[in-house]
């Protein structure tokens, strides 16, 4: 089978998205990879991988109808060049023009939701306009099937369209690689050490984090917190690095800068914190975290909630603010069983329900059932 995945970004796909695909090239499927490539070394390490890779010039945020012609026509070409057995699109923007293409093509389509995003959190125009070119995607397509990544962005969806349910499914996430992140209990000494490792945007919560840590030094609560992450420029949400460097000077963090080990510094942490309240699917650095054995605290999000428990194996902030998040803070750094107890209890739900083996094989049932499909045929 020849299959095109089509995401905004190609360092998004590597990060997420390259173990389940790898899979799928083992396999003996052709794959073809087609997003933004503006970093050579991700390209190569993608092509590595056996899948070929196509070049469009996404602009993520972008609402020129100009630009997002030229994306339409574009990815109208290469499925003509390429003419692929089956679509997988990825994120809000590659889900709608590729639909409108593979509607067009008649070529199956699998859409993958990984979190509704900044368009659907709000009210107003962009949801609008998201919704109704999501309803014009899905409206009687025989030829679509979509994965989501929690339950809550599932049910929003069965509300937008008429989309059947059978077509639906929800997978846990990425997965977690439990070799690379296995279990290993915590070095607790004097200081607690704080980890916030994640894309830099401001709704992920960093800066309550920061604020947080501010006033627990001034309590005289002897914490670190260590930051680590992709700066996204591109992103109008993002935090600027001056910030960091701002806050590095403050000695309120140790910014560490974009890291690959990411599962040494969770070893290194006794705890992860994410307040995140993006709207995304499950994020990746809480599976690692718990899969690692460590007790995570996380925004109140559908996300979040699909891995922790609350006083189970985490912690979820009842709001997002500094005084919720400092009291939760200075709990676990007081009661390091507690901590413990929090690690041992997601360690052993990742390798029950979040392990990369199981959401690659989930995935794959979902390939194999437009394989035998005849709608599909």
């Amino acid at each position: 089978m020849r299959i095109i995945f089509f995401v905004n970004t190609a360092w998004y796909f590597n990060l997420h998205w390259i173990e389940r695909v790898n899979k799928l090239v083992d396999d003996g499927h052709e794959v073809h990879l087609v997003t933004s490539l503006n970093d050579e070394k991700t390209r190569n390490a993608i092509e590595q991988q056996g899948i070929k890779c196509w070049h469009l010039d996404i602009d993520r945020f972008s609402l020129n109808l100009l630009s997002n012609l030229k994306v339409l026509f574009g990815f109208y070409a290469l499925i003509s060049q390429i003419k692929p057995d089956l679509i997988h699109t990825i994120t809000i923007k590659p889900n709608i023009i590729g639909g409108m293409i593979s509607r067009l093509k008649g070529v199956p389509q699998i859409i993958s939701i990984v979190g509704l995003g900044r368009a659907f959190q709000d009210d107003g125009k962009l949801k609008k306009i998201g919704a109704i070119l999501y309803k014009a995607v899905l409206y009687k397509n025989e030829k679509v099937r979509m994965i989501f990544e929690h339950n809550a962005d599932k049910e929003f969806f069965q509300r937008l369209s008429s989309i059947k349910n059978n077509d639906l499914y929800v997978i846990n996430g990425a997965g977690v690689n439990t070799d690379k992140f296995f279990y290993k209990p915590e070095v607790v000494g004097k200081e607690t050490k704080i980890l916030f490792a994640s894309r830099l945007l401001k709704s992920k919560g960093l800066e309550i984090v920061v604020d947080s840590i501010r006033e627990l030094k001034k309590e005289g609560v002897n914490v670190e917190l260590m930051v680590a992450g992709i700066v996204d420029n591109d992103d109008p949400d993002h935090i600027p690095l001056n910030q960091l460097y701002e806050w590095q000077r403050e000695k309120l963090i140790n910014w560490l800068g974009t890291r690959d080990d990411i599962n040494l510094l969770l070893q290194e942490c006794n705890i992860m914190i994410l307040p995140t309240k993006y709207a995304e699917g499950i994020p990746r650095i809480i599976l690692e975290a718990c899969s690692v054995g460590r007790a995570c605290i996380v925004g109140n999000m559908p996300g979040c909630q699909s891995i922790i428990t609350n006083g189970v194996n985490g912690m979820i902030l009842e709001s997002h603010n500094t005084d919720d998040l400092c009291m939760k803070i200075k709990y676990l750094h007081d009661n390091p069983e507690v901590r413990r107890e929090f690690g041992i209890n997601s360690a052993k739900k990742i390798r029950e329900f979040f392990s990369t083996e199981i959401v690659v094989n989930e995935t794959l049932k979902v390939y194999q059932s437009v394989i035998l499909d005849k709608k599909y045929n």
